[in-house]
This record gives structure tokens, sequence and C-alpha cells, in this order.
């Protein structure tokens, strides 16, 4: 069976913003769905180790699988690429460079590992709004061509959460 794991942003619950919507839709076109509440993501200093140990102790990850990582998730969906052959990867709202705020500094024990990420992986998209104020459109490009990646702008969805009403990203449903 289809795996898809949604891995969500910092401080965001997987009750809020297209959380539900993107479980849903997932479920329905025929995928095991996970979406964890991960450790530590409620906290000022997410800690990438222990969330790597909880999924790989969670969910057996497949050639099959596929990763949806919002924000901070992302970084955690490409450290989970560099020691595993996945499907498609879908990072939404993501940067892969290591100049982060302090609170960042557990995801980075060393630079991410792009060419594994790459070989690891059967297809990446980048996904960015025109308006995010954390993650600018022009930072997830970036990143979309260092992963061989097809970038994804989507107007008006800020950081796509619920402080920018958002609930559906429906310009993805073609890609699942």
């Amino acid at each position: 069976m289809k795996k898809a794991l949604i891995l969500q942003g910092w401080y965001q619950k997987t009750t809020s913003s297209f959380y539900p919507w993107l479980k849903k839709t997932l479920e329905e076109k025929g995928y095991e769905v996970y979406l964890p509440d991960l450790p530590t993501m409620h906290t000022d200093l997410p800690d990438m180790s222990e969330q790597l140990k909880f999924i790989e102790k969670n969910l057996p990850l497949d050639e099959e699988t596929i990763i949806v990582g919002h924000s901070i998730g992302c970084l955690l969906a490409m450290r989970l690429t560099e020691k595993h052959k996945l499907g498609k990867l879908f990072l939404i709202a993501g940067w892969d460079f290591n100049d982060l705020f302090p609170n960042h500094r557990l995801f980075w024990p060393d630079a991410i590992d792009h060419q594994k990420v790459i070989e690891n992986t059967q297809k990446i998209y980048c996904i960015s709004s025109d308006n995010d104020p954390y993650i600018t459109a022009f930072t997830v490009e970036q990143m979309s061509k260092r992963l061989n990646g097809e970038f994804i702008l989507i107007k008006d969805a800020g950081h796509f959460t619920d402080e920018f009403n958002i609930k559906q990203i429906l310009e993805l449903e073609q890609y699942f």
C-alpha cells in the first residue's frame, strides 16, 4: 500500500491549516496517511534527532512513501531522504540552507546532502507562495534548483497556515 507522511511546521497543530484536508485527499487517493504530532515541535527548540527516531520507529519508510513537509518539516523531510529511498517529496514553504534562527540549530548537525536527497527521491516538488513573509519564493525556487525539483508558485497563500486562512492547497492535487 502507498504511504504518505505529513510533517507539520513549527508550532503547528496537526488539526490546523491544510493538514486535515491533505490527509483526507491522500486517503481518498489510496494512501495510508501518517500525520503524527511530532515530539518537540511545539517547543522553542525542536529536536530533529528525536523526531527522526520517532518517525523511523513508528513508520516503515519505503520507495512507495511520499513525504509532505511544511516549513521546518521540510528540513526533517530532507534529513529522512538523506537516509531512505522514498517516493515523492513535497517541500512546502521550506528552505535548505543552514543560516537559521538559534531555535533551529538542532536541525543542522551538518549541511543538507542535496545529492543524496536527489538520489533517494523519485520526484521533488518545492512549493511557495508569492506572499510568504517568512520564506520567500526566491528562496524556495533556489532550493528547487539545488534539488533538481519542480518549483510550484501559489498566489496569496502566505506561509500556508491558519494565519493566512489556508485550509487546502488544491493546486497540489494533480501531483499525488
